[in-house]
């Protein structure tokens, strides 16, 4: 039998005995320290254990991080637009919306989605979104331009707005501090995913938006509000946490049940140790908040069709109803939008084409059999969790829950930032960041072969990308190695993803052979030449 030595384990910290391993391993599955022989590690250390130390430069990353949500949350309450007297302002008018971050991110976020809806209708644009971040620059200038056209036209409406109101500076003033605003958030944000911690456009984007609804919360705390009317204001959202959560554990919950512990752990968490790589299970929900965006889509549609009148506006009361028959229709709706996009996103033609690249490096990696069961059972779990986040809202009018995608995003987002802090706590060396990836299932496959391959793999952001999927493809999930392993771990991504073969490794070191000495022709009779013919 043997045990991990290391103290600080994450295994010892959950049951405070050392992970033991009755297979030939040379590392733990849990911290990668190198195991040892004999049970002596499990009587209790003999001094005290040494402190552990904050990796290399965590410190700066969580000072980007504070500092940036900081500019983000104070910005719109303490910087107004030029010329404001925040004194006179009526009282429906917030300063978040007078402020010189008043733009927000939107524009990069709306421009961003509209992009990649854009290039996955276009048959020619396609092959873009999943060639690698080469080819998806053609997109990222894309989004840039149109985001530039976004903010503009919005500068100018509330430019407009304020001098209707007779407040703020001249037009031009105003859009360009407006401009301002949103160009210092966009580099905040690129500034926290690069030297911070998780994806700086969600963290910039969410978190204000979290103090605004907590906000929102204190004012009602103030009115004189029933136990009838706060039980849904605070249920719902513990609710559609609750259903998060259920969907984000899955996967791993699943594999205690179905797979064999490989090595001493789950082959979904830490791969399937030096045997190969086991297929990874599809996450939950399949299809993310893709039916809630058709929901409201189809919503908008039939409000603009009433206003041109060519449907009446009941049939639009009716859609909105809380109650009754239009619940029904929406629910169904839901449940067959999970199966149409749940499919699209991860069908099993494409699985298995991934999945054979996977063994061609990796023969000892287990076969991918399922077929389309594993597929038709993602949908079919799929279906109650979404039904659920698009239903509860209808029933609340204000907090947090409200919003059907609010709280299923940020807590997917908390849940991703707590897994990179405690990946950068575990692993001691500076993680970076080798692909950025925008399908669930590539991703996890990808991490499953690096993992029995011996590299630590972090996914940032794989939890946020499954609840949004396409909806929101300025989060990926970004492939993180150790620094020391980043070479070979875009070598083996680039082979797997992009199909790109290995380059032939060439030994310097062996002495070339003497050459063959030429053969001189031997030249023959004509009458053999003829004969021959």
């Amino acid at each position: 039998m043997k045990f991990c030595p290391n103290v600080a384990c994450s295994h010892r910290q959950r049951t405070g005995t050392p992970a033991e391993y009755d297979v030939e391993r040379s590392d733990c599955a849990d911290c990668g320290a190198e195991l040892v022989d004999g049970p002596a590690y499990y009587a209790p250390p003999s001094g005290e254990p040494a402190a552990r130390t904050l990796p290399k430069g965590f410190t700066s990353r969580i000072l980007v991080t504070v500092v940036a949500l900081a500019v983000a949350i104070a910005g719109p309450r303490l910087v107004p637009l030029p010329g404001i007297d925040t004194s006179a302002l009526p009282s429906k008018v917030s300063l978040v919306n007078v402020s010189v971050f008043a733009l927000g991110l939107l524009p990069v976020i709306v421009a961003a989605q509209l992009v990649e809806i854009v290039a996955w209708l276009v048959p020619a644009l396609r092959p873009l979104r999943h060639a690698g971040p080469e080819r998806r620059e053609k997109l990222g200038r894309a989004t840039v331009l149109l985001a530039m056209v976004f903010a503009l036209v919005q500068a100018w409406g509330i430019s407009v707005w304020l001098g209707a109101w007779q407040f703020g500076a001249s037009p031009l003033v105003t859009v360009a501090s407006l401009l301002a605003g949103t160009s210092l958030l966009v580099l905040l944000a690129a500034w926290v995913t690069r030297r911070g911690l998780g994806n700086g456009y969600a963290l910039l984007f969410f978190v204000p938006w979290l103090v605004t609804e907590g906000e929102i919360l204190e004012g009602l705390l103030r009115e004189p509000l029933s136990a009838a009317e706060w039980a849904p204001i605070l249920a719902i959202p513990a609710v559609l946490v609750v259903t998060t959560l259920a969907c984000a554990r899955w996967p791993a919950r699943r594999d205690e049940h179905t797979h064999a512990r490989a090595a001493g752990a789950e082959p979904y968490r830490r791969g399937a140790g030096s045997v190969g790589a086991a297929p990874t299970p599809l996450r939950l929900p399949a299809s993310g908040i893709a039916p809630l965006l058709i929901l409201a889509t189809v919503g908008s549609l039939l409000l603009t069709s009433s206003k041109i009148g060519l449907i009446p506006y009941e049939a639009v009361v009716w859609y909105f109803k809380r109650d009754g028959a239009s619940l029904v229709v929406q629910l169904v709706l839901t449940a067959a939008l999970v199966v149409v996009f749940g499919w699209g996103f991860q069908t099993p033609t494409a699985r298995e084409a991934l999945w054979r690249r996977v063994r061609e490096f990796s023969p000892k990696s287990r076969p991918l059999d399922e077929g389309d069961s594993e597929v038709l059972a993602s949908l079919g779990r799929s279906i109650l969790p979404l039904c659920i986040i698009v239903g509860l809202p209808l029933f609340v009018d204000a907090g947090p829950g409200a919003s059907s995608h609010f709280l299923p995003l940020v807590t997917m987002l908390v849940l991703d930032f707590v897994a990179e802090v405690r990946a950068r706590m575990q692993i001691e060396e500076e993680l970076v960041s080798v692909w950025p990836e925008h399908r669930v299932f590539a991703a996890d496959m990808v991490a499953a072969l690096l993992r029995s391959e011996g590299i630590p793999v972090h996914l940032r952001g794989i939890l946020y990308r499954t609840m949004a999927r396409f909806a929101h493809p300025f989060v990926p999930i970004e492939i993180m190695v150790p620094a020391s392993r980043a070479e070979d771990a875009t070598r083996i991504v680039r082979h797997i993803l992009l199909g790109e073969l290995p380059p032939a490794e060439v030994r310097k070191d062996e002495p070339e052979g003497p050459a063959a000495p030429k053969k001189k022709k031997r030249k023959t009779k004509p009458a053999e030449d003829e004969a021959t013919a």
